[in-house]
C-alpha cells in the first residue's frame, strides 16, 4: 500500500503525498521524539522532511519499506539536529563568547555615546573652518578633487589651495586634539 504511496508521490500525486503525511506523521514524530525530545525542533524535522520530499518528488528512488525509511531518514535528521546543537553549544560555553553576551548592549551604548562625542567634536572643528577652508576642503576629501581642479573651479593659484588645505587641516587637528587627563 505505501509503496503504491510513494510511487504517486514520485509522479507528483498531491493527494498521495496529502495521505502518506497524515498516516506518518505521528509514529514519525514519536519515533523524533525520543530521541529528541524537543517539540518544536521535532516538527521542524519532520516538516523540512516532507517539505524536501516533495521537492526532489522527481529524484526519489523506488522505496519498497517506505515507513522504514522515512524512520531512518528522521532519525538521521535528528543526529544532525543534535550534532548542530552540540556544536553551538560548545561556542556558546566559551568564557569569550559568554562575556560577549553579558557586555554587549552596555558596550553598544558606551560606542553609541563615544561616537556621537566625536561626530560633536568633528563638526564643531568643521564649524571654527572659515567658508573657504570648509568648501576646500570638501572638493578634497568628498569630492575627491585633485589641487589643480580645484584651484581651477575657485579660480585660485594651485598653491593657494595647498595653503587652505594645510591650514584647515591644522586647524582640524587642533579642534579633534582630545583633552589630556591633566587637565
Amino acid at each position: 500500500m505505501q509503496a503504491d504511496l510513494w510511487q504517486s508521490i514520485r509522479n507528483g500525486s498531491n493527494t498521495a503525498m496529502k495521505t502518506l503525511y497524515q498516516d506518518c506523521y505521528q509514529e514519525l514524530y514519536a519515533h523524533a521524539f525520543r530521541i529528541l525530545p524537543d517539540k518544536e525542533k521535532v516538527k521542524d524535522i519532520l516538516h523540512e522532511l516532507f517539505c524536501d520530499l516533495w521537492d526532489n518528488r522527481e529524484n526519489l528512488s523506488e522505496v519498497v519499506q517506505v515507513k522504514a525509511y522515512l524512520k531512518t531518514s528522521v532519525r538521521n535528521r535528528v543526529l544532525k539536529q543534535i550534532k548542530q546543537d552540540q556544536q553551538v553549544e560548545k561556542i556558546e560555553n566559551q568564557p569569550e563568547i559568554s562575556l560577549l553576551k553579558e557586555y554587549a548592549y552596555e558596550q553598544l551604548l558606551i560606542e553609541s555615546q563615544y561616537f556621537e562625542e566625536q561626530k560633536l567634536q568633528i563638526w564643531s572643528a568643521i564649524n571654527k573652518l572659515t567658508p573657504t577652508q570648509r568648501d576646500i576642503i570638501s572638493m578634497k576629501f568628498y569630492q575627491g578633487l585633485s589641487y589643480e581642479s580645484i584651484a581651477a573651479q575657485l579660480q585660485l593659484k594651485p598653491r593657494t589651495i595647498y595653503n587652505h588645505v594645510h591650514m584647515a587641516l591644522s586647524s582640524l587637528r587642533v579642534g579633534l586634539k582630545r583633552p589630556s587627563s591633566e587637565d
